[in-house]
């Protein structure tokens, strides 16, 4: 019986010796016959042409941010169907900007907070993301890629408030709060309004 057992144990690991069947990488679809090392090397380029995030970073915090004045022009004129009710400027050398939609019993708020300077908004985001924490109870963090963007979607159901946030060209963390899931909330978006951003990459 022992026997049988080492000989059992010995074809199983024979087995697991053999060579895997060959599976495609989606990367190298379409691309012409070369050898491993050259794709290796070629995606290796790639990457090193794509700006990291330290060097993102490094740049914000070189950049002088847009004040909360300078912010104001770019909030979105209506959410979802209501015009703006109010608008806020945070004073003090803040760099956000806030608007209110619809009635104030049960208002959209939409943010915009520009990371460049010294404050790590940009990166405390990206961070946030990457660890994916949890929040108190009653309430849930979703971390979700939604149209490109990482998005961090803070829901709270027992008040029926939820938040979106999402960084805007790599500089610019946008949040809209409101009383609508998280998928509407994205929805309301107005990304041709943001374009006008565009201009401080």
């Amino acid at each position: 019986m022992k026997t049988n057992v080492i000989y059992l144990l010995i074809a199983l690991f024979l087995g697991a010796c053999q060579d895997s069947p060959k599976t495609e990488n989606k990367d190298d679809v379409g691309l012409p016959a070369t050898s491993v090392v050259e794709m290796a090397k070629a995606k290796v380029n790639i990457k090193e042409k794509e700006p990291s995030n330290k060097d993102v970073w490094k740049a914000l915090k070189s950049t002088t941010p847009l004040s909360s004045e300078q912010l104001l022009p770019y909030l979105p004129k209506m959410i979802n169907g209501h015009k703006m009710a109010n608008q806020y400027a945070y004073p003090g050398g803040g760099q956000m900007a806030t608007g209110g939609y619809g009635p104030a019993d049960n208002q959209y708020n939409f943010s915009i907070e520009d990371g460049a300077g010294s404050k790590a908004i940009v990166k405390n985001f990206f961070n946030s993301y990457k660890l994916r924490l949890q929040g108190p109870v009653d309430t849930e963090y979703i971390y979700l890629e939604r149209d490109g963007y990482e998005t961090i979607a803070f829901l709270q159901p027992k008040i029926s408030r939820n938040q979106i946030s999402f960084i805007y060209n790599n500089r610019f963390r946008i949040s809209l709060e409101g009383p609508d899931k998280a998928i509407d909330l994205w929805s309301y978006i107005d990304f041709e309004n943001l374009k006008q951003l565009d201009q401080y990459k």
